[in-house]
């Protein structure tokens, strides 16, 4: 059984859990936008392994790349959660809708003041 993080543990070992959580949070955003690509991606020999590409993904960020996980997050990692929380769960991105203004319909000025004989 795996153990969560403790809240001595994790007072004791701030620093290391925050940059594991951190690393975790990062290589599931990585997967999750490589799971957008199935089906999709093919080389001269045919469709790519999506396992591939999420591999070849995530070797590629550097950890100076790193995002801080978004509030809400819980790693599907259970080794990697805390003891309070509870199954797995990837926030939404919270992207703000475009505001709406006025239509704007350009009119061409039909301009027949001299004719050309």
């Amino acid at each position: 059984m795996v153990m969560a993080i403790t809240k001595e543990s994790y007072k004791d070992l701030k620093e290391y859990w925050d940059y594991q959580r951190k690393v975790q949070y990062n290589k599931e955003m990585v997967y999750n936008m490589a799971d957008q690509f199935e089906g999709r991606v093919y080389n001269e020999f045919g469709q790519v392994d999506l396992q591939a590409v999420k591999s070849t993904l995530w070797d590629r960020v550097k950890p100076e790349d790193y995002e801080e996980p978004r509030k809400g997050w819980i790693p599907e990692e259970p080794s990697l959660r805390f003891e309070e929380e509870g199954s797995a769960f990837m926030p939404k991105w919270d992207f703000e809708e475009p505001k709406k203004g006025r239509r704007v319909v350009l009119k061409a000025k039909n301009d027949r003041t001299k004719e050309f004989e």
